[in-house]
């Protein structure tokens, strides 16, 4: 009886040690995949607004963090410190690749109080490999902390629930308040947690301590209501009316980040899996004995509940946007491997797994090269070619506000600056701007425009001077007018 005791023990520790040395493998993996090629793309414009903000006089930075963007204020504030160390697009991106990497055992943590370590391994594994994950791990923006703040969230709420305190309840309470504020969608991570005690049994439901919990995260919420309320709604004007091409967008998002190459392949095997995932729960509904459905439930509603929201928010106004839902990745992740790990066939179990891993990875390779907007080789090409007597003339605000703010981070960036002027709509001033320039160079973002006022503008541009030449970056195109010989 005690040799039998030891052999048990002995195998238990060695379990232990196999899955603390996959762990680890899994998370050097995860560091390896968030940190290649972290400094090889341009920032993009809502990165370029990242770091403006952040760089903010001290009285300004916190009048506009109340007044006009509120969202992301706790990343913004994590920023402006961060930024004193170098301002280059790597060592900014650092910032979100640590949350990036620290969600990584977080997520093995909170699938294996769920449902044990066989699902938390594949859970932490999935999450190491997602192209979502990666991708905003390495982006100057929140929302790799956002994830992070809602895996611990989550973990710290399955705990309360399992062991209550009201010490755990404070500590979830101040999880999920701080989640609010690196993102506005983190409100709905404690409502989703909420919907989920539906299938909590009464004598399980530490109600005291969830009660406590509750009053402090709508006490932690109410500054940003107030900031949502008083704040100008003209940040999400680009944002349409939910339709059924953005479910797709959502689907492909959660899946791969992108609907190109591999990312509609890899959505149908995960969409297998949650069905899986889904048909393991109305079996545990069925019968109660084999399993509590309370994890399956909490889940479900982590996938479900902000969606739900945001689309009923959208009646007033447009809110439902894929970038906005990466708090549902935890859930959908998880679902996955509980799928993987409920198929009874341990071949189909382990192709699903290699499957969904090796279309990952491949997605990972491509969004390296996949750029969203190269500002960075707009300044460049700027700061070598144009001159003091010159002037830069931009079609769309934004693109002054983009390339400008990072000429002023370049090297040489204030040498031989031409002027920047900005075509509003509306306005002639424009005219007079370019008066006596030696050349125009004139950005156009998105590049190769065509409207009514783009056309005026080209008009006169070729009634005073010649296209010398075009170069296009993307998602913006230079043309270089000089002066007729």
């Amino acid at each position: 009886m005690t040799a039998a005791v030891e052999t048990n023990a002995g195998t238990s520790t060695a379990q232990r040690r196999d899955t603390r040395i996959l762990l680890w493998l899994i998370v050097v993996a995860a560091a390896f995949l968030r940190l290649w090629a972290l400094n090889a793309k341009s920032f993009w414009l809502d990165e370029i607004a990242s770091v403006v903000i952040a760089r903010m006089p001290g009285s300004s930075f916190w009048r506009w963090l109340w007044t006009e963007e509120g969202n992301m204020a706790l990343y913004y504030a994590m920023l402006r410190p961060w930024l004193e160390i170098h301002l280059a697009e790597g060592t900014v991106r650092l910032l979100s690749v640590l949350p990036g990497i620290a969600s990584v055992p977080l997520m093995y943590l909170l699938g294996s109080r769920l449902f044990g370590r066989n699902v938390g391994l594949p859970s932490a594994l999935f999450l190491a490999v997602s192209t979502c994950a990666v991708v905003y791990s390495q982006e100057a923006r929140g929302y790799s902390w956002l994830l992070l703040g809602t895996l611990l969230s989550s973990y710290l709420f399955v705990h309360l629930i399992e062991r209550p305190s009201f010490g755990m309840a404070l500590a979830y309470s101040l999880a999920a308040g701080a989640t609010f504020y690196l993102h506005y969608f983190g409100l709905l991570v404690p409502v989703a947690q909420a919907v989920s005690l539906v299938a909590l049994p009464r004598q399980r439901g530490p109600w005291k301590q969830l009660f406590a919990a509750g009053a402090l995260v709508v006490l932690l919420a109410l500054p940003v209501l107030w900031m949502i309320h008083i704040q100008p709604v003209r940040h999400l004007d680009w944002v349409q009316p939910p339709s059924l091409l953005e479910f797709y967008h959502l689907g492909v998002f959660l899946a791969a980040e992108s609907g190109k190459g591999v990312g509609p392949v890899l959505l149908v095997l995960e969409l297998v899996l949650v069905a899986v995932f889904f048909r393991e729960m109305l079996s545990t509904r069925r019968d109660p004995a084999k399993q509590d459905l309370w994890p399956y439930a909490l889940l479900a509603s982590g996938l479900f509940t902000p969606i739900v929201v945001s689309l009923l928010a959208s009646i007033v106004r447009p809110v439902f946007f894929h970038r906005f839902l990466i708090i549902c990745l935890p859930s959908w992740l998880l679902a996955c491997a509980v799928g993987a790990m409920a198929l009874r066939d341990v071949r189909l179990r382990l192709w699903s797994i290699v499957g969904v891993c090796v279309l990952s990875l491949v997605s990972i390779m491509m969004s390296y090269s996949r750029i969203r907007e190269d500002w960075r080789g707009v300044a460049n090409y700027l700061i070598d070619n144009a001159r003091a007597r010159d002037v830069v003339l931009y079609y769309r605000g934004v693109g002054s506000f983009a390339t400008e703010s990072y000429r002023n981070w370049l090297p040489g960036g204030n040498v031989n600056r031409p002027r920047a002027v900005e075509v509003i709509p509306g306005s002639e001033k424009w005219r007079d701007e370019i008066s006596g320039a030696q050349r125009v160079w004139l950005v156009e973002y998105p590049a190769n425009l065509d409207d009514v006022m783009m056309r005026t503008l080209e008009a006169e541009l070729h009634s005073r001077y010649s296209a010398a030449a075009s170069s296009s970056f993307r998602a913006v195109t230079v043309t270089e007018f000089e002066p007729r010989k």
